[in-house]
C-alpha cells in the first residue's frame, strides 16, 4: 500500500516562494503535491501556478484554505502576516512551514507555537542556515568540545548595497523591520544552535538608516540583494518609502557569562559583502567564512581548514533540507532540527534588539 501524500498549499507566491518552497517541495514528488498557491495579486498567483505546473491559483488565502484544506501549508508572506496566516492554517488542520522571522513580536510566536501543540500540529520555522554544510560542520566541531569554553561570539552579515528592492522588505508596515528580521535572524538563529541554545539575557542594540533612504542612482543586480532567482513581478521600487533601518549592531549577553557582538546591514560602505560567524573558545576558535579553526597542537600555534562537502548547487539549498526535514518529521522518521524553544530564544532577542534600538537603553530578559 503507498503512503500518503501531503497535499501543499503556498500561500505568497513571491521570491522565495519561486525560488525555494515551490521547488524544494516538488522535488517530494514522492510524498507531496504542490495543490494551490495564494496571492493578494490573482494575477500574480495565476502566473506562478501556470509557471510551476500548480493546479489551483487564489487571491483569497483564506478561500484556498476552505476549498482546498491542505495538509501543509507554506507562509511565504511578509514578515507581519505570518502569525495570522498560520494560525488560520492551523486552526484548518494543516501543518505549517513559515518563513523566518516565525513573527515580528515574540509574544505573537509563542501563541503560534502554543497553537500548534493544541491543534497537534507541526509548526516548522524555516531557518534554512541550519542546513548548509558549512554550519553543519560548525556545530559537529563545537558540540566536540574542542573549542573548549565559548566565552564571546560575534556574528556578521553585512551587505555593500542589498536592499531588497523587488517586495515589501523596506516597508514596516508590511516587514516589521529591516536586516535584522532579513539576516540578523538567520545569523543569530544559527549562532544560538552552535552552542546548545544558551538564554539570551539581555540586548543593547542601535539601529540606523543612513543610506537605504536616498536615491543613490546606482546600477545593481536582484543578486546583490539575495534574489538572483524566483523574481517574477516585480513591485516598483521607492526609496521615500524605506522605513526600516539599513544597518543595526549591538552587543548581546547570553548566561554564563557569554557575550555576543553583531552587527547586520542592507547597505553599508564596505568593500564587500561579508557573512561571518567566529566563535571563541579557550581551546580554540572558530570562523565560518573562511572556515577556518584556530587552536594549538604541542607548542605551536596551528590553522586548521575542514574539508567541507559542498551544498546542494542552488542558491537557497538550505530549503531543501528545511522541507525534507519536515516530512521526516510529520512521517515520524526525523527529529526536528529546528525546536519551538530555540526559535523562541531567537525571537526574545529580534524583538528586545527593536525594543533597545527604540528606547536608546538596554533590554533585560528579566
Amino acid at each position: 500500500m503507498s503512503e500518503k501524500r501531503y497535499k501543499v498549499a503556498i500561500i505568497g507566491t513571491g521570491m522565495i516562494a519561486n525560488a525555494a518552497h515551490l521547488p524544494a517541495w516538488k522535488d517530494l514528488a514522492e510524498y507531496v503535491e504542490v495543490v494551490a498557491v495564494a496571492d493578494s495579486d490573482e494575477q500574480r498567483a495565476r502566473h506562478v501556478a501556470e509557471t510551476h505546473g500548480v493546479p489551483r491559483s487564489f487571491g483569497d488565502w483564506r478561500k484556498m484554505l476552505e476549498d482546498v484544506r491542505p495538509d501543509i501549508v507554506s507562509v511565504c508572506t511578509p514578515n507581519r502576516y505570518h502569525c495570522e496566516q498560520s494560525l488560520a492554517a492551523l486552526e484548518t488542520g494543516a501543518h505549517v512551514l513559515c518563513e523566518k522571522p516565525v513573527a515580528t513580536r515574540f509574544g505573537d510566536a509563542e501563541r503560534m507555537f502554543d497553537a500548534a501543540a493544541r491543534a497537534g500540529r507541526v509548526l516548522y520555522p524555516c531557518q534554512s542556515l541550519r542546513f548548509y554544510n558549512h554550519l553543519i560542520a560548525a556545530k559537529e566541531i563545537a558540540d566536540s568540545g574542542r573549542l573548549g569554553t565559548i566565552y564571546f561570539a560575534e556574528i556578521v552579515g553585512m551587505r555593500r548595497r542589498g536592499i531588497p528592492t523587488w517586495g515589501q522588505f523596506h516597508m514596516k508596515e508590511h516587514s516589521g523591520g529591516g536586516p535584522v528580521y532579513d539576516l540578523g535572524v538567520h545569523l543569530l538563529d544559527g549562532l544560538l544552535w552552535l552552542m546548545g541554545n544558551p538564554r539570551v539575557e539581555s540586548v543593547s542594540g542601535m539601529g540606523f538608516t543612513k543610506l537605504g533612504n536616498r536615491h543613490e542612482g546606482l546600477k545593481q543586480s536582484l543578486a546583490e540583494s539575495g534574489a538572483p532567482l524566483g523574481v517574477l513581478t516585480p513591485r516598483p521600487y521607492d526609496c521615500h518609502e524605506f522605513d526600516v533601518e539599513d544597518m543595526a549592531a549591538g552587543f548581546i549577553r547570553l548566561e554564563n557569562n557569554v557575550a555576543v557582538s553583531y552587527r547586520v546591514s542592507w547597505a553599508a560602505n564596505i568593500p564587500k559583502e561579508t557573512f561571518n560567524t567566529t566563535l571563541l573558545g579557550t581551546d580554540g576558535g572558530l570562523q565560518t567564512d573562511p572556515f577556518v579553526v584556530a587552536t594549538n597542537m604541542g607548542s605551536y600555534q596551528v590553522d586548521v581548514t575542514p574539508k567541507i562537502p559542498p551544498n546542494r548547487d542552488h542558491f537557497f539549498a538550505g530549503h531543501w533540507g528545511v522541507t525534507e526535514n519536515m516530512i521526516g518529521v510529520l512521517r515520524g522518521k526525523e527529529q526536528p532540527v529546528v525546536t519551538p524553544a530555540e526559535v523562541l530564544n531567537t525571537m526574545w532577542a529580534l524583538d528586545a534588539i527593536y525594543r533597545s534600538m527604540e528606547t536608546g537603553q538596554e533590554v533585560r530578559r528579566d
